[in-house]
């Protein structure tokens, strides 16, 4: 049994060697975007591995992914395994997401200049 722990949650959860990323997360109530059902289709469940070992990347997930992606560590959790070692994955922020803390950091600097 390996721990795998997301960022920037802080979440971390016991896995068995072969258990999807995506299944992992829902045991650490960790929201992990994706619509397509796990069939790496809507490539929304990306990944960043910073520690550890994941399985290596599936088929389709090399035919999905750019090859420069797989070797940054940028993964799909719904095709990525765990192999039973401890590892840290990286859930990026959303560009939607990130636009809107930008504009609040930005009112709330205005708000202190006053």
């Amino acid at each position: 049994m390996g721990k795998l722990t997301f960022l920037p949650a802080g979440k971390s959860v016991k896995t068995r060697p072969g258990q999807l990323v995506t299944s992992a997360a829902q045991a650490a109530r960790v929201v992990i975007p994706q619509r397509c059902g796990g069939h790496a289709s809507c490539l929304m469940c990306r990944i960043v591995l910073e520690s550890g070992r994941l399985s290596e990347p599936t088929p389709l997930e090399r035919r999905k992914m750019p090859e420069e992606d797989l070797r940054k560590g940028i993964r799909l959790a719904c095709q990525a395994k765990t192999t039973g070692q401890d590892c840290t994955v990286r859930i990026p922020e959303s560009r939607w997401k990130s636009v809107v803390r930008a504009a609040l950091e930005s009112q709330r600097d205005q708000e202190e200049e006053w």
